[in-house]
């Protein structure tokens, strides 16, 4: 097993801190994240990633990335040796390359390329030596490898992230949709930020998240102004997630052409 540490100050759009190969991964607890961009590979064996209270398995042929400051602990498997790679790395430019990979706090890489999964193997030597043609190199490798994270997130979420993604949002809206919810909370479901959450969910089910959970939210309302008239308006907007009346009938008649007490006067 190999690492690299990367002693140079100077600053360059992108550049390494630590590289590792065939890494035998213990157990590793930071309450407060870690200070660069992390990248961590499985190539043999399983791990665990402990971030909140998600528990993330990390089998070979996966990969993750995470933001700095990032709580984390990752451990490997019971009685398992747990064979790792990994790359950590900062720059002047990273912040705008992690907002173009739509990453959140973390983001798990499912069946890694040839590309991505042999990068660190390949390109290991080209992290070894610290002068300025080398170091401008290894920007320009750091470079191609986030490219190559881009091309496989799109590769994958073409094939199985995007419906998992989307299926998740709305059983939870269906589970919580009582409660106050934000796209921020929903975007935490996906791991990706929001603009690209909105539009994962957008080219699936052809309306927004917050429209999706509206129109849920009335659906149900509706229900109750029919069948359940014990229950009063004023109890039915809180009942189904909305805390002002007005904006409730608002919304209601925007979907039904009529409001709930003209519903309810027309079905008794």
């Amino acid at each position: 097993m190999s690492i690299k540490f990367n002693s140079s100050e100077s600053e360059y759009p992108l550049k390494f801190y630590d590289i590792g190969l065939k890494w035998v991964q213990h157990k590793v607890y930071r309450p407060h994240g870690f200070r660069y961009y992390h990248w961590l590979q499985t190539d043999k064996g399983t791990g665990f990633i402990k971030i909140g209270q998600k528990v993330i398995k990390l089998s070979p042929h996966q990969g993750f990335l995470m933001r700095p400051y990032t709580p984390y602990s990752c451990y490997p498997d019971t009685d398992q040796i747990w064979i790792t790679s990994f790359l950590t790395f900062e720059g002047t430019m990273i912040d705008s390359m992690a907002s173009f990979l739509d990453l959140n706090e973390f983001q798990i890489y499912q069946d890694l390329d040839k590309n991505l999964e042999n990068f660190i193997e390949n390109n290991y030597k080209s992290f070894t030596t610290y002068d300025y043609l080398s170091s401008l190199e290894q920007s320009t490798l750091i470079y191609t490898f986030l490219m190559y994270l881009k091309r496989n997130a799109y590769i994958n979420e073409l094939d199985f992230s995007q419906s998992k993604i989307v299926n998740k949002i709305i059983e939870y809206i269906r589970l919580h949709y009582q409660e106050k919810i934000s796209n921020e909370m929903l975007a935490s479901l996906s791991g990706y930020s929001i603009p690209h959450t909105v539009r994962l969910f957008k080219a699936k089910v052809e309306v927004t998240p917050m429209e999706y959970l509206t129109r849920f939210r009335l659906r149900m309302a509706k229900t109750l102004v029919d069948f359940k008239p014990e229950i009063s308006i004023d109890e039915i907007a809180s009942l189904v997630g909305y805390s002002n009346i007005s904006y409730f009938i608002q919304q209601y008649k925007k979907m039904f052409q009529t409001t709930p007490g003209q519903e309810r006067h027309h079905v008794l």
